[in-house]
């Protein structure tokens, strides 16, 4: 794990278990950051100073691909191989939720603006995986979980946010989606064909922002391009 101050000062913090894979990061209602491990089939904790404490997650080779802080206080991750997604409290303990398909694999994840967490389902081959996913999937806190089938079926969604409009963003092959929280879902083609969308944000941490900009920010990978999408109020 690594830190970086604001004048550029990177420290590196050894993970305890190697070759790990770690992915994702996401600050905990603790005040540490928490990440995943995927390799490793774990969730990690580090404090401010370099501590680095490991959870594992009960479901062996579960691969969790990504994390986000709930508003319930707890750490949510996708576990990409067991098609579950997983809640940890601050105190490691787990809770897993089983997915209603196998091989969905469960992707990227954020709190929503309406309480629950969102999720993507990766679609085609992924980490020598291939899944059958094409999805947005939201859980309640309680573990009750929606799958919404996203309209276009070329490609796999990638990243998720909450726009500044509060409703679910995600990418794929060439579109951004936008997803309500009743679950309809409208894609919007972008300017630029095969330009590869993928990280975007309307704020910062991974977590939904206390107060959204009016410009939801992505990257375009195959393009080397950073855009934006306006929003006017």
């Amino acid at each position: 794990m690594g830190r970086i101050t604001h004048s550029g000062i990177i420290t590196e913090f050894d993970i305890p278990t190697p070759n790990s894979q770690p992915r994702a990061t996401a600050l905990g209602a603790d005040g540490n950051v928490w990440f995943g491990e995927f390799a490793a089939g774990k969730i990690g904790r580090v404090t401010p100073d370099g501590v680095i404490t490991e959870f594992p997650i009960p479901t062996p080779n579960s691969g969790p691909r990504a994390l986000a802080a709930g508003p319930d206080g707890n750490i949510w991750f996708s576990e990409f191989h067991a098609s579950k997604i997983g809640r940890m409290a601050m105190d490691g303990k787990v809770v897993e939720f089983d997915l209603p398909r196998p091989n969905s694999g469960p992707g990227d994840i954020t709190a929503g603006a309406d309480g629950n967490m969102w999720f993507v389902e990766l679609n085609g081959r992924m980490d020598d995986h291939v899944v059958d996913g094409n999805r947005v999937g939201r859980i309640t806190p309680e573990g009750q979980i929606t799958e919404f089938p996203i309209p276009s079926a070329a490609g796999s969604p990638i990243n998720i946010a909450v726009g500044p409009d509060r409703n679910i963003w995600f990418t794929k092959a060439g579109k951004l989606g936008r997803v309500t929280p009743d679950g309809a879902i409208t894609e919007f083609d972008l300017p630029t064909p095969g330009s590869g969308p993928t990280g975007l944000t309307a704020g910062s941490d991974r977590r939904p922002p206390d107060q959204l900009i009016d410009k939801l920010w992505f990257t375009e990978s195959a393009g080397n391009k950073l855009a934006f999408l306006s929003f006017t109020r």
